[in-house]
């Protein structure tokens, strides 16, 4: 019989100014995943630097004592100064490992990467379950990694791009997340998280589907663009489980766009209601605002949301026809207006800085967002991350610029135009939080202290840049 594969899945941590601190539900899924396909063969570790303080004494200590043979490390774009900080460490204490790379900034940037990094053996590209099993069951069958499909490698001077793996369908075929390998009281702690407040201490994000049909320019790929969804039933059960097993009281959906089914959205909410779980929701990664009407909204908060977030991007017509998004601005007016009378909280996501976009444009944004009766706001600046239809029109203007560079530092507008937008975006956010506004959002703040303190640290970082 052969000897176990130990499998090191490894969170990243970069030194940043409010990083959120969520369950890893990433790797936690493709760890429930391996240990499904092959139970005992493999044991499966999984270290996120993101909660540890002494993070190097802490990964040596586990390269050592776990010795992995399989390491994957999982990286956002703003994490990409992880690798040259921490891979060469990892290397001189996994002489040995088979080392890979997944998540959106290696699927975007692998033709970069592999020449720069000879110690990797291969990044997956996008959707990573699937993936990784062929490429540790390549292990146990002798076999090269380079035969597996959805991967990019370095050999002869060249990248190579294997085909590319099938997306998973139907999602019910997934286990839950391997919420009993990380110790989740740890991601309760006062830290920042991605939704910025918290109705309760014990939460947890999930996913009901993977992917989005809409073509918005600056959005990525990596799960495909076919909405595929898990059914009602499977959902619920690991709100279930995750409710009695763990305690979690909040759940934070982060789909794409959780509403796109909109009988399917009403099995999951009635689901909750019928469970009798007395749960809190919120959705961080936004609605779709103009297929929801008021039923939906009614019944979102009955089944526990407290906050709805909306991505509306642009209040201007056609720069929501440029940007490929055509959200209807009237429904999502209105759709505001009712959950704010509904006593919801309600946040607006609102992007400056698009290639075509004026100063009028962003301008009439800045106003919109003001004028409504959203409670919250956050105004970024437009990126072009390698991937998206944005990146290609941006490469066509300015060449060889690595656009994740400056994600904190100089905008894409100014770059092209030469307009810095940096008061602009400063005085959106002196102007939208009146005193009024401040005021209403505090009454309907459902943990006072937390969330204030978060609000606070995430006000004096913008107004500090």
């Amino acid at each position: 019989m052969e000897p176990p594969i130990n499998i090191l899945l490894i969170k990243a941590f970069v030194p940043i100014r409010k990083q959120s601190i969520d369950i890893p539900i990433g790797i936690l899924s493709l760890s429930a995943y391996l240990k499904h396909k092959f139970n005992q063969s493999v044991h499966v570790q999984i270290l996120d630097l993101r909660i540890e303080k002494n993070r190097q004494t802490k990964l040596i200590q586990v390269l050592q004592s776990f010795k992995p043979n399989l390491i994957g490390i999982s990286l956002l774009t703003f994490e990409h100064p992880f690798l040259r900080s921490y891979l060469p460490l990892i290397r001189h204490h996994a002489l040995n490992a088979t080392i890979i790379l997944g998540g959106p900034y290696p699927s975007s940037h692998y033709m970069d990467i592999l020449p720069m990094f000879p110690d990797i053996s291969c990044i997956v590209l996008g959707e990573g379950e699937q993936t990784l099993y062929q490429i540790v069951k390549a292990s146990f069958d002798n076999q090269s990694i380079h035969s597996v499909h959805g991967i990019a490698y370095y050999a002869n001077h060249t990248v190579h791009i294997t085909p590319k793996q099938n997306y998973i369908h139907p999602l019910d075929t997934l286990p839950f997340p391997d919420y009993e390998a990380i110790p989740i009281h740890r991601y309760w702690g006062n830290h920042d998280q991605m939704n910025v407040i918290l109705a309760e201490k014990k939460y947890a994000p999930v996913m009901s589907s993977r992917a989005c049909p809409f073509q918005c320019i600056y959005c990525h790929r990596l799960f495909g663009k076919q909405f595929r969804k898990r059914s009602p039933n499977h959902f619920l059960n690991e709100l279930d489980m995750l409710y009695h097993r763990y305690g979690v009281r909040e759940f934070h959906i982060i789909d794409d766009v959780f509403n796109l089914d909109r009988s399917r959205m009403h099995d999951i909410l009635h689901g909750i209601i019928d469970r009798n779980l007395s749960i809190r929701l919120a959705f961080p990664n936004a609605l779709r605002a103009d297929i929801l009407d008021f039923t939906d909204i009614d019944l979102l908060k009955r089944a526990g949301a407290y906050m709805l977030t909306f991505a509306i991007e642009t209040a201007s017509k056609p720069m929501q026809k440029i940007i490929h998004k055509h959200l209807n601005l009237e429904k999502v007016w209105q759709n505001i207006i009712y959950a704010n009378q509904i006593g919801l909280i309600t946040k607006g996501y609102f992007m400056i800085g698009f290639p075509e976009e004026s100063i009028e444009d962003i301008q009439l944004t800045i106003r919109w967002a003001i004028a409504s009766q959203l409670d919250m706001a956050a105004f970024f600046f437009v990126v072009p991350f390698k991937g998206t239809v944005l990146y290609e029109q941006a490469i066509e203007k300015i060449d060889s610029q690595q656009f994740i560079s400056f994600m904190d530092k100089q905008s894409y507008y100014e770059l092209l135009t030469g307009h810095s937008l940096k008061w602009i975006h400063k005085m959106a956010y002196i102007k939208f939080y009146s005193l009024k506004r401040i005021l209403r959002l505090i009454k309907k703040l459902p943990n006072k202290s937390y969330s204030l303190q978060r609000i606070f640290l995430a006000g004096t970082k913008v107004l500090s840049v």
